[in-house]
């Protein structure tokens, strides 16, 4: 299962693929990529909690709920999970000022989070 320093390693790469992407032209997978990018940062610091793995979005969504420590972004996760659930399964198209509040607002919100509490 991948480690920590594997999930950033991922997020980072997801990042680069996302500063490629034409966001007025791609907004769909532009959400998609952030979205996938809070994930690894979430299971980041589910894999330094107790080598928690969860494999799956409801399993994830659980311990972002229950746990004291990834509970204050769970409204950020969902509002872009929502997002790219909308791009992928409804063919929804964002404005460039959104695709941009998805990164600069939630995004950052839960790197910052995740981030100050990695060891």
């Amino acid at each position: 299962m991948p480690d920590k320093a594997t999930h950033i390693a991922q997020a980072n790469h997801n990042a680069a693929f996302r500063d490629t992407i034409d966001n007025s032209v791609y907004s769909d997978w532009a959400v998609t990529v952030i979205f996938y990018q809070a994930l690894q940062y979430v299971d980041a610091l589910l894999a330094q909690m107790g080598n928690i793995h969860p494999g799956g979005h409801d399993v994830r969504e659980g311990h972002i709920k229950s746990s004291p420590e990834l509970r204050p972004i769970l409204n950020f996760y969902y509002r872009l999970k929502n997002r790219s659930r909308n791009a992928r399964y409804h063919a929804a198209r964002f404005p460039v000022a959104e695709v941009e509040r998805c990164k600069n607002e939630d995004l950052r919100k839960i790197k910052d989070h995740i981030l100050s509490r990695l060891a």
